[in-house]
């Protein structure tokens, strides 16, 4: 049984969530209106359309004034690029999302990606660098796939949170291996300089969680210590 409020689970004949203090509403019955209980939540989200038009007002003002003083005292963009860029990553991660009424983040956390890439690869371009496509691209190309994997399996699979969990620690262990590596190919950096200190890190963590899931009296209790 799991909380109508929070979603926590709950363990057999208690009277209130342990978290939230939500009365605890059995299913089968009603109030004497018929009607279920006030705490029991809403289907409809209150709208952010008034939030996501006011951040787009001060978005494209923002961008205004930066065009306007770039011209006006270097007669031309010059850094008023990066700043531009910085806007629209800001939009596309923060506003972008306030104009749905159920926004998906397994489809907002890749478009962030995208945005962040395409930002770094405008620095890259400007800067006459070449390392967008040798560092910064597999980076956040591998932080992305980390970052939506972990989403879904947390947003799709009911049972399992540790595991998942789990899992999500060694990925991450592995990811930060991975920058390093990316790091040492592109600029020729001494490699597992703070990666393996971070590996070893996840992977015990991770390690623990992915054990705790195959004993049954220790995932019962972090389930219940931490609402797992």
């Amino acid at each position: 049984m799991y909380c109508v409020k929070c979603g926590v689970r709950l363990q057999e004949g208690v009277n209130s969530c342990p978290l939230c203090q939500t009365p605890v509403w059995n299913p089968e019955q009603r109030t004497e209106e018929g009607r279920y209980p006030d705490h029991y939540p809403r289907a409809h989200r209150q709208s952010a359309l008034p939030a996501a038009v006011a951040m787009t007002v001060v978005s494209v003002t923002a961008i205004l004034v930066i065009l306007t003083v770039c011209f006006k005292l270097c007669g031309r963009l010059g850094w008023g690029t990066y700043a531009i860029g910085g806007v629209a990553v800001f939009y596309v991660a923060a506003v972008l999302p306030a104009w749905f009424r159920q926004p998906r983040a397994e489809i907002f956390v890749p478009a962030d990606h995208a945005a962040a890439a395409l930002f770094l690869w405008l620095v890259c371009l400007k800067t006459g660098g070449s390392w967008f496509w040798g560092f910064a691209f597999p980076v956040v190309l591998a932080s992305c796939l980390l970052s939506t994997a972990i989403i879904c399996l947390l947003k799709y699979i009911r049972g399992g949170r540790l595991f998942v969990l789990g899992g999500s620690l060694l990925g991450l262990g592995v990811f930060t291996v991975l920058v390093e590596l990316f790091e040492h190919l592109c600029f020729g950096t001494e490699m597992f300089r703070w990666s393996l200190y971070s590996l070893l890190g996840f992977a015990a963590v991770g390690l623990f969680l992915l054990l705790a899931g195959m004993i049954p009296a220790l995932r019962q209790a972090l389930e219940r210590r931490f609402f797992f």
